[in-house]
Parts: C-alpha cells; sequence; structure tokens
C-alpha cells in the first residue's frame, strides 16, 4: 500500500454518507476505514489504530456520544469529531466537555471538513510534545483558552433569568462556540472578530443588568487572553 497521510475511522449508520466522506478524505491522501455502528468503531479502533475519528451523533444501539465517553476512557489523543444532523448547541458542549475536538453538523462542509482533520492529525503526532514558548516555558494552546471562555461563558449563561437568556445568553453561547471552532481549524481572522462580537455582547449584558460587574471582569479578562494569545492587546 502507498504510503498514506495518516487513518481516519468514518463512524456513520448512514452508509451512502460514511461512503461519501471514505471517498473524499481517500482524494485527499488519507487511508479511510468506516464503521456503521458503534461496535464496529470500537473494534476498529484497535485494528486500524487511527488518527482521528468522524463520529456520528445519533446511531442505533450505541450512540455516538456514548462511543465518545468509552473512547476516551482509554485514548485522550486521538481526534474526534462529531457530526450531527441536528443544531443542538447544549449536545455540542456536552460531547466538546468529554473530550472531542469540535462539533459540526451535517451534511458535511467538505472545506471545515478538511481544515479540521489536519489539525486533528497534527494534534495527534505533537500529543506526546508539550508547547513550549520562546521563554522555555509551557505555554497554553489558544484552542484550550477559548474552550475555557466558552465553558465560563455558558456557566453565566445557564444562570441568567429567561428573557436575558433569549435575548443575549444564547447568541453568546452560539458566538462562543463558534470562536472555539474557527480557533481549531486555525481561521485567525475569524477568530479575532468572534472574540470583538463577544465583547460587545458582554459589555450590553453588563449595561442591560443581565449580569454583574465581577461576571463581566473575568468573562472579559478570558476575552483578553484568548485575544493576547492571537498577538493582540
Amino acid at each position: 500500500m502507498a504510503e498514506t497521510r495518516g487513518t481516519i475511522l468514518i463512524v456513520d449508520d448512514e452508509v451512502e454518507m460514511g461512503r461519501l466522506v471514505a471517498e473524499y478524505l481517500t482524494e485527499q491522501g488519507y487511508h479511510a476505514v468506516t464503521a456503521h455502528s458503534g461496535i464496529e468503531a470500537l473494534a476498529k479502533l484497535d485494528l486500524e489504530a487511527p488518527q482521528a475519528i468522524l463520529l456520528d451523533v445519533r446511531m442505533p444501539g450505541m450512540d455516538g456520544v456514548e462511543v465518545l465517553r468509552r473512547i476516551r476512557s482509554f485514548n485522550a489523543q486521538v481526534g474526534i469529531l462529531m457530526l450531527s444532523a441536528n443544531d443542538d448547541i447544549d449536545l455540542a458542549k456536552q460531547t466538546i466537555a468529554m473530550g472531542a475536538f469540535d462539533y459540526t453538523v451535517k451534511p458535511v462542509d467538505f472545506a471545515y471538513l478538511s481544515r479540521a482533520v489536519e489539525n486533528m492529525m497534527a494534534r495527534s503526532t505533537a500529543s506526546t510534545a508539550p508547547i513550549v514558548s520562546s521563554a522555555g516555558a509551557p505555554s497554553p494552546s489558544e484552542h484550550n483558552l477559548l474552550y475555557d471562555l466558552a465553558l465560563e461563558i455558558f456557566r453565566t449563561t445557564r444562570a441568567l433569568p429567561s428573557a436575558a437568556r433569549e435575548a443575549l445568553g444564547q447568541q453568546l453561547e452560539q458566538v462562543s462556540l463558534a470562536a472555539m471552532q474557527r480557533g481549531a481549524t486555525g481561521e485567525k481572522q475569524d477568530v479575532i472578530r468572534l472574540l470583538n462580537q463577544i465583547r460587545v455582547l458582554l459589555r450590553f449584558a453588563k449595561d442591560l443588568g443581565d449580569i454583574g460587574d465581577d461576571a463581566h471582569r473575568l468573562l472579559d479578562a478570558r476575552v483578553a487572553k484568548a485575544r493576547r494569545s492571537l498577538g493582540l492587546s
């Protein structure tokens, strides 16, 4: 077999969807393997040792969330991109908190898929090497800073009154998840734009009395930290 860019496991109970994604990734130079159930996915994980997994959320029997949970119980390195037919923000947050690389909605955007797979492959290759700054100390990754920001935003919006959550909270959640997604695929300008949007929404929330001064300072500090990781003041 000719050398490939790495092995990717595609897990989807829709046979045609799995075939289309596998064909696309094969054309990109990857060795694509398909599985059509959670049990088959776990078996092929041992056989194929993929560097990345595309994992459908909704499957009969063992669903993608349970497969993710089981994989993360013994393998923290392999990149896992969750696929779903529904734009479910709560489920996206849950799977990312469980260790998924990202969450995207079907039909698959192949341009985004290419970037996500490349990033997962790079992280898998570099998983045993710490990120070191020029001063010699480990530096936090941009993706982790964006995750921390999103997590703090979700904690804050959960406590908002229903009217405030509908008016601003849901927008903050959506924008913070979008910033995470763009950060995962290296889209720096989009991340900057989304961080600026978060800052404006937080200012509105503070001025309207939806969040207090302490919560605003905490969140604004996390935004500032993420901006600094991108080379901004």
